[in-house]
């Protein structure tokens, strides 16, 4: 089937969001479908390849670098006065607008079978919604994250009541003109079932790649003698409800009691932190505890992750329907995860796997109470499953299931 697949997190862009987009395409493709897909560019109109087909972002979104920092704030500042003024606007419109623009172009190179988009950021589904009504193919909605129910968004839903009123609309008109909608989590699955009543609604989770188990992997140096704990990713930057002050304090006070821990005890985050968290972690830092390496090359964080002797899962603390594709990596990594989460999709995963230990990301005292208890155990690898055989149903191959016969219930047609 021709599959035209929509998504703006997409490569050279980096993080969970583009992984899962990546995995979607390629296993798709490798169960013999066509896709074609469309995202963004920095770089100008890019659309020769029909399996590669770019538009420019003149907002510039996440290639905010010198001149193009200016296009960017000047955008997001005439949106914030908009959305003030209760007019709805988006700091993406500019792409949408672009991209519709020359929709007959980039149906006719795609010749699509199915509509396939992938959201966020909200306009990929307006533009879904636009190619499938234009060219009468059937188009499924995928829902890495809740629009409304746990929204992503959720600071901007509380600031502005012009985009709550249309992030309403546009889920509706989503949920109704969409043959199937996919979510990454079962409470978010529950929300559209209850919630419009649609009659298929499919989970598939993030999971890891299988293929990346081969994958060669660099040397990466850790101290001898110390309890490595790896955080890859974002926190707030991606999810504004993530916040990881509870554990700093966790850590300041389990240091406070026993100070030798500096000595031996080390924090290491690999990715974009926020000036607020690199504030919140420079105890930690000065004292040589926490470890700041930036933003890494996917390989680097995998071997990272698996010469960790604990990875940090930090989330949300009230988003049930969270299971980030982190959390699936770890998972390939087979080692030890520690996972400060609430009664989430995500701790479901954790103890059901056996792959690591719980505690509530809000509770500083918990966390101090738990990262003693791993500190002090020798056997903790012990304590849990790191066989390949208990996590071998989380791969993003194993989960598309589902989707396959979604697809294969689509009518076959198109030119």
């Amino acid at each position: 089937m021709r599959i035209l697949f929509i998504a703006y997190y997409y490569p050279p862009l980096q993080g969970p969001g583009v992984t899962r987009a990546v995995n979607l395409v390629k296993y798709l493709r490798r169960a013999g479908h066509d896709v074609s897909v469309l995202t963004q560019s920095y770089v100008g109109d890019r659309t020769a390849d029909r399996e590669l087909l770019r538009v420019h972002d003149p907002g510039f979104n996440c290639r905010r670098r010198g001149w193009r920092r200016l296009a960017w704030f000047c955008r997001r500042g005439w949106v914030e006065i908009l959305n003030r003024s209760g007019i709805y606007a988006s700091i993406f419109g500019a792409w949408k607008s672009r991209v519709l623009a020359r929709e007959d172009k980039i149906l006719e190179i795609a010749r699509p079978e199915a509509i396939l988009a992938t959201y966020p950021p909200v306009e990929t589904l307006q533009i879904a919604m636009r190619l499938a009504k234009k060219s009468t193919r059937p188009l499924i909605a995928d829902f890495r994250d809740g629009l409304l129910f746990e929204a992503i968004e959720s600071k901007r839903l509380r600031r502005f009541a012009c985009v709550r009123k249309a992030y309403s609309e546009i889920e509706r008109q989503t949920a109704t003109a969409a043959a199937a909608l996919v979510t990454v989590s079962g409470p978010l699955s529950d929300y559209f079932r209850r919630t419009y009543k649609h009659a298929r609604v499919i989970t598939v989770a993030n999971g890891f790649d299988p293929d990346e188990s081969a994958m060669p992997l660099p040397e990466v140096a850790l101290e001898p003698g110390c309890l490595h704990i790896v955080h890859s990713g974002r926190f707030a930057l991606s999810d504004a409800g993530c916040s990881i002050a509870p554990l700093v304090q966790a850590v300041h006070a389990l240091l406070a009691v026993r100070p030798e821990l500096a000595r031996t005890l080390r924090l290491h985050f690999l990715g974009e932190l926020s000036r607020r968290e690199k504030r919140i972690l420079a105890g930690l830092a000065r004292r040589g505890v926490a470890r700041f390496h930036g933003q890494v090359s996917r390989a680097q964080a995998l071997a990272y992750q698996r010469r960790a002797g604990v990875l940090l899962l930090v989330t949300a603390a009230d988003r049930t329907s969270v299971a980030t594709t982190k959390l699936f990596e770890y998972l390939q990594a087979r080692r030890p995860v520690l996972a400060l989460t609430g009664p989430t999709a995500a701790a479901a995963i954790v103890a059901g796997t056996r792959s690591g230990w719980v505690a509530s990301p809000r509770s500083a005292p918990e966390i101090e109470e738990t990262l003693e208890r791993l500190i002090d155990d020798p056997d903790r690898d012990s304590r849990v499953d790191l066989s390949a055989a208990a996590v071998q149903d989380f791969s993003f191959a194993a989960g598309l299931g589902p989707l396959h016969d979604v697809l294969r219930a689509l009518p076959e047609g198109g030119d």
